[in-house]
């Protein structure tokens, strides 16, 4: 199995992170170094990450452009069309293959690289993970799917096609909130299918209130909000908006099934809302249980 591909990590304002987390996360995994570019907004933020990362554990650190998306969309154009790309946050700590039968026991290598010929084989230019850890919720899915499911830019990969307008970002572009939402559905929209691996989880840390790229977690509640109404009203019929107790709100996609589905696939989809709707009448049953 053959798959070049290169790790690219958007960084902001956190070398320290960046080092301990994510790089050294790769380290772990025996990632070649010179896999790895690391994307910075400016020269000054170039040399205060010289002074912090290992040279050894990293092939380059790029000057690009200030903001997640713009930055996203300068590392796209910056490759070749076709061009295998990883995106990770710079906060990642971990990778579990570990309930996936067909990668426990592989590596992080072996998975990224069998993830693009998937990506191939069902003609999709974008693959992704399980948005949260919890390996309950991984656990009962199946290995991968096709249908609508959010792509988590903290962790995903793409086949590069950094001239093709319909796949850029417009509505987020601003202010960063709900990129991969938005990203998501445009490449459904435009290739009809997304995968994604289900039972591969990893650890980092959403909305982290001691501030990230994106700012703190009280300074982007506005911001999701409105990043949110505006995906409603560009995509009505693709999802809704829901918002959760700490106030944070989401565009929640609706399970639509790709281009050319086989009958599998559509049991599958049903399957899952099924395990999910389990999941919360057990804790509802925990809750009355504790009181």
């Amino acid at each position: 199995m053959y798959s070049d591909y290169i790790i690219a990590i958007p960084s902001y304002k956190r070398p320290q992170i960046c080092r301990d987390k994510t790089v050294a996360m790769l380290r772990a995994n025996k990632i070649p170094a010179n896999k790895i570019y690391i994307y910075l907004a400016n020269k000054e933020e170039k040399e205060e990450y010289e002074k912090v990362l290992d040279t050894s554990t990293y092939h380059q650190l790029v000057v690009g452009v200030k903001g997640l998306v713009p930055q996203r969309q300068f590392i796209m154009s910056k490759w070749r069309e076709g061009k295998h790309i990883v995106f990770f946050d710079d906060d990642v700590d971990k990778v579990d293959l570990s309930l996936s039968s067909k990668y426990c026991g592989k590596s992080l290598d072996f998975f990224i690289k069998d993830a693009f010929q998937e990506c191939k084989h069902h003609h999709s230019f974008i693959w992704g993970v399980y948005p949260v850890f919890n390996p309950f919720f991984r656990k009962e899915r199946d290995e991968l799917s096709t249908c609508l499911n959010y792509i988590v830019g903290a962790f995903y990969g793409i086949i590069n096609r950094p001239k093709l307008k319909a796949i850029q970002l417009i509505i987020t572009k601003e202010n960063g909130q709900k990129e991969d939402v938005e990203r998501t559905l445009k490449y459904f929209i435009h290739d009809g299918i997304v995968l994604r691996f289900n039972k591969i989880g990893f650890v980092t840390h959403y909305y982290q209130r001691d501030g990230s790229g994106l700012g703190t977690f009280e300074d982007r509640i506005k911001p999701m909000l409105e990043a949110s109404k505006k995906l409603l009203k560009a995509y009505p019929e693709y999802g809704s908006i829901s918002t959760r107790k700490t106030g944070m709100t989401e565009f929640k996609l609706r399970k639509i099934l790709a281009k050319n589905v086989n009958v599998n696939e559509a049991k599958n989809v049903n399957k899952s809302k099924k395990i999910l709707n389990n999941y919360k009448k057990n804790i509802n049953k925990s809750k009355k249980n504790i009181k």
